[in-house]
């Protein structure tokens, strides 16, 4: 299933703490900076619905092409405090298209808009802070980054696993348990596997990334060649068991052989943006509309984008990729 982020929610508010009871401080904005696939946006919005806060929708995208001065409009008059999930989505990497967030931008540093959270994905922002308007500096936040720990845990709460029920997450070949098994299920006779160390460091920790690759790890069966005695579920059958990959055995996405600057230029600026439609992605590349179709279509057979409600995005699982194609070809990229 899709994370709750109840937990997260939780943590962030606990960060947000001081800065929340402090409300003389000198910085009204804070700022929740995440990578893509990292779940900043969906816990923002789950914690203003707690704090019952304004969300803010995004301007349209004429609104943004035309640095329409009347967003966010005067509902921020009446200073309630406010939340803006998505700082991406209120520019347009276009000659026309930077007007709305410089304003918004210049607002925010003269404390204009009262006190906010601020979410922003990690691309948008590697960008914006070329533009960022002089004055003050804002309080930036992320999530922590998920080790192999901490992807155990994390695995281990989606299943959501009843207490009448154990669950032994062993892998396919060799039997090897990936995730710890129940309290009294351990059999130290069966080795461990060193898959969620590597998941870790494929997916820069990045939770929304590696959840992808789990997904797409999870088998019914062992392997047809695993040998020997299959542990511990064989002596309990009330465990039911779940077979994990080998990791050299799970497809992940690849550029094409192909790839060059037109890819480069369409994925470069799906993360910029946190994603567009094809007719926005038109007006900030330097391609034809046919063959920003072309390329998608491209990019699409190979796992590395996908659209919902006409927009394209970066497939998490394709985003390891994709990030290592754009910093091979000298792209600027993120700090995540």
């Amino acid at each position: 299933p899709a994370p709750d982020w109840r937990d997260a929610v939780v943590s962030l508010d606990g960060a947000l703490e001081g800065w929340l009871t402090d409300e003389r401080s000198d910085l009204p904005v804070v700022f929740l900076i995440g990578p893509p696939h990292g779940g900043c946006a969906d816990i923002l919005r789950r914690w203003a619905e707690q704090r019952q806060w304004r969300v803010l929708d995004p301007p349209a995208p004429e609104q943004i092409l035309s640095g329409d001065p009347a967003w966010p409009g005067s509902p921020m008059a009446d200073g309630r405090p406010w939340v803006l999930p998505c700082l991406e989505r209120i520019y347009l990497r276009h000659a026309t298209g930077l007007g709305q967030v410089r304003h918004f931008l210049q607002q925010v540093c003269r404390s204009a808009l009262g006190r906010g959270i601020i979410g922003c994905d990690s691309w948008a922002w590697a960008f914006l802070r070329r533009i960022w308007p002089p004055g003050r500096r804002a309080l930036a936040l992320t999530l922590q980054s998920f080790d192999q720990e901490r992807l155990t845990v994390y695995f281990q709460r989606l299943a959501g696993i009843p207490e009448q029920q154990l669950l032994l997450f062993r892998q396919s070949n060799n039997g090897a348990y990936v995730l710890p098994p129940p309290a009294g299920i351990l059999d130290e006779s069966v080795a461990r596997s060193d898959f969620l160390r590597r998941l870790a460091a494929h997916s820069r920790g990045i939770p929304g990334v590696a959840r992808a690759i789990w997904r797409a790890s999870l088998r019914t069966r062992p392997a047809a060649d695993m040998t020997g005695e299959t542990g511990a579920d064989d002596r309990n059958p009330p465990c039911q068991t779940i077979w994990i990959a080998p990791w050299d055995q799970i497809e992940k996405p690849a550029l094409p052989g192909n790839a060059g600057r037109d890819q480069a230029f369409v994925l470069h600026a799906l993360l910029l943006h946190g994603g567009l439609t094809a007719e926005l992605l038109g007006c900030v590349v330097p391609l034809a509309p046919h063959h920003v179709v072309e390329t998608l279509a491209l990019l699409q057979d190979a796992g590395l984008v996908e659209q919902a409600a006409e927009v394209w995005r970066v497939t998490p699982i394709g985003y390891p990729a994709v990030r290592g194609f754009l910093e091979d070809n000298r792209y600027f990229s993120d700090d995540f």
